[in-house]
Formats: C-alpha cells, structure tokens, sequence
C-alpha cells in the first residue's frame, strides 16, 4: 500500500490536473483553509498551527508563526493587515500586520472552532458542541450566543450585517443549519435529509439573503451538494460519488466544490449541474477558494494547494463524468460493524473486479466477489458472524487498479 500511494502523489500534477497547477507550498501538513485578499496574496493554515503566505499568487509560499499548535481551521482577512483565524481548543488568533505576528483573543469556550466569516465589523464563528460565537468589532471580543449541545457545525457565513448561516451536523446525524438575522445574537435551526440519506454539512456558499450552497458527506460515504432559494427553509440535493469538504461561488452562477480523492466540481449555471475537473487520488481537498470566476485556489492534505487561472475544464454531463479514474471503493458502511457491513463500489465500464477479505497477518478470508461485472454501482454484503472481533481489510481490484481499505468488526 506504501508504494501505491507514493506513486500517486507524485504523479499528480502532470496526469491528472493538466488545468490545475500544483503549488510548491513547502509543507506536508495538511491544509485545512486557504483565504485570498486578492489575486496575489493569501493565506493557508491547518494541522499543528501551519500558517503559509503568498504574495505571489501561489508561486511561492512562506510559513508564519501562527503562536499556535492547534489544528487552524478557518481563515478571514479584512484587508492586507487585519485578519483573524479560529482553531481546535476554542482558539481564535488574530493579526494587525499581514500574519507576522498573531495574538490570542479570547473565545469564551474550549470547543474545537471550524469555521469563521466576517462582513464588515460584525462575524460569527462556529464550532463543536453546538458552539455559535458573535462578534461586533472585528473578532477582538466575542460573545457565546449557543454552547453546550450534541451538534457540530463545521462551515458559516455571514451574509450581511445581520444575516448569518451555519452547517453542520445534529446528534441524530441529520444536516443542520443554524440561521440568525440579528447578527448572531439568536438563532433558528433546521434539520433536513440528503435525499432520505443521513450527513453533515461541511461547507456553506451563500450567494444572497435567501439562495445558498452546502457541501456534504453522507454517511454511507458518498457527498452531495445541496441548494436553498427560501433563506434555508428547504433544501435540494444532488449526490455524487466521493465526500465533499468545501465550496464556493462568486456571483451567481459560478462555484466550485472539492473533496475527497481531488474530486473538484464546477458549476457555472448556479448549481444546476456540475461538472468534474478532478483525478482519482489519494488526496482529499479541504477548502476553496474563488478570487474570480476564473483564479481558483485549493488546498487539502498533504500540503496539498492547486490553482487554476483560466477556470479549469469545461466538463458537465452524467455522474459516470465525475469518475475520470473510472471507479470508486467506498468505505464500507456501518463501520465499525457486527456482524454484517455493506461495501459499495463504482466502475464506469465493465471489467474484471475482485473484492477480498483478509485478516491482519494477510491471511485470506473471504471472496467476495471474483468475475466480470457490468459498469455502474455495485454493493456485497459481508457477515463476520464466524469471525472475532478486531481489524480486517477489504482488497478491492479492478483491472490493474488495486486498492486497499481497512475495517472494524465489533463484538
């Protein structure tokens, strides 16, 4: 597996992203936002407080002292000074002089903060544990508006002066939203389905008071994105065959939305549909950002930043376009599992498949599935009823593809 992954890192920039360059970010942290003031300079942060900074337009990166060993999750600029950045332990830091030197302010909680956006003076940021943070000049003092529940909302927006959105997750694994129009101080809340299919809302775009985007993973390991034009109130979703962490638009028309394996969707007929510009990697993408319709940045694991200045490749059409490495393994669902799990698998044309189990000393288990299987969605179910409890692994091949997943048997 070691050897694999190797090969498919390095094979990225010229195989698969021949629109997209890869960036030189001199780091293999993963990346977990990425913000521009502009065309030329940004900012990027994620594990272990990693801070980066261009002033090149993502030719050259230098890391900052961000003062912090937490994850960064999020990032906000004002302007070329002013800016501040939240992170895990209910850490908001912020900067007056272009990220050289970065003080702490003080949240009023120790949740992990996901997510924070600001228009004008007044911004909310948001977190773990259904944390809903406000703030009315410019993030040096902030106010708990709601803490303490089974929720997480992991993107948010503030919209105007006074509207603003979170997303994120329930304690029954619905997608949530949290909305306030009095600038954080109150919040109503509304739950919904991916089309009948339980998730979390990772991101959320909106493009007015009323019409929004939210990216998301579902539970059973796809992603969707899904869109409002009532303020929230309801919500359509699309389902595609990889998670998805980020997305974003600028006017109404134009978006982008990344995720796992450097899947990257586009749309340019606001969301009606979307097309991929992405490979099969191992790589997730975490975060986007649009400068304009055409200068796209985005960053994820690994250290991970691509740009594209000419909007990427024009590419709309049926779900089997959204797999240019031509299939896809799921992790299979539930997992942790006793005794029966599910594993799924997407193939865009007919071939040879085999799906293996195999114990932890690499012995065989079981065979799953060993022929020619037509192209499409697929799924096999295994029983470990006769098994102990403990770490098993799914072999899945197709053709010369190999690849490998782990899973847990509970009992």
């Amino acid at each position: 597996m070691r050897h694999i992954i190797i090969i498919l890192i390095f094979t990225i920039p010229t195989a698969i992203l021949s629109q997209w360059q890869t960036q030189i970010s001199g780091t293999t942290e993963n990346l977990r936002t990425i913000y521009f003031i502009n065309s030329q300079t940004g900012y990027a942060g994620g594990e272990n407080g990693k801070m980066l900074k261009t002033v090149s337009g993502g030719m050259y990166w230098n890391s900052l002292n961000s003062g912090v060993s937490q994850r960064i999750n999020s990032l906000y600029f004002f302007n070329a000074d002013s800016g501040i950045a939240c992170a895990d332990g209910g850490l908001i830091i912020v900067t007056n002089d272009g990220g050289l030197n970065w003080s702490n302010v003080t949240s009023g909680v120790t949740d992990d903060l996901y997510a924070v956006s600001f228009k004008g003076a007044r911004g909310v940021c948001s977190g773990s544990s259904g944390t809903l943070l406000y703030s009315t000049d410019s993030g040096y003092n902030w106010t708990v508006a709601k803490n303490g529940f089974l929720s997480a909302y992991y993107g948010a927006q503030m919209v105007s002066d006074s509207v603003a959105y979170s997303a994120g997750v329930n304690a029954i694994f619905q997608p949530f939203t949290a909305k306030t129009t009095n600038g954080g101080q109150s919040h109503t809340f509304n739950n919904f389905y991916l089309n009948g299919n339980e998730g979390n809302l990772t991101d959320i775009c909106f493009i007015s008071e009323n019409t929004g985007f939210a990216s998301a993973r579902v539970f059973d390991g796809r992603g969707a994105v899904s869109k409002t034009t009532d303020g929230g109130a309801s919500w359509t979703t699309q389902i595609f065959f990889r998670q998805l962490h980020s997305i974003d638009f600028t006017g109404a028309n134009t978006g982008y939305c990344v995720g796992d394996n450097y899947l990257i969707l586009k749309t340019t007929d606001g969301g009606t549909t979307w097309g991929s510009q992405s490979g099969s990697q191992v790589t997730a993408l975490r975060c986007v950002h649009m400068t304009d319709s055409v200068t796209v940045y985005a960053a994820g694991d690994m250290g991970t930043i691509l740009k594209t200045t000419n909007g990427g490749v024009s590419a709309v059409g049926d779900q089997s376009e959204l797999i240019p490495g031509r299939y896809v393994l799921y992790q299979n669902y539930p997992n942790p599992f006793n005794p029966v799990t599910k594993i799924k698998y997407f193939i865009s044309r007919a071939g040879s498949v085999s799906i293996k189990i195999y114990n932890t000393e690499g012995r065989e288990i079981a065979v799953l599935v060993n022929g020619t299987v037509s192209a499409g969605e697929h799924s096999v179910v295994f029983d470990g009823n006769d098994l102990a409890g403990g770490i098993y692994f799914y072999e899945f091949i197709y053709g010369s593809i190999k690849e490998v997943r782990k899973m847990a048997l509970v009992k």
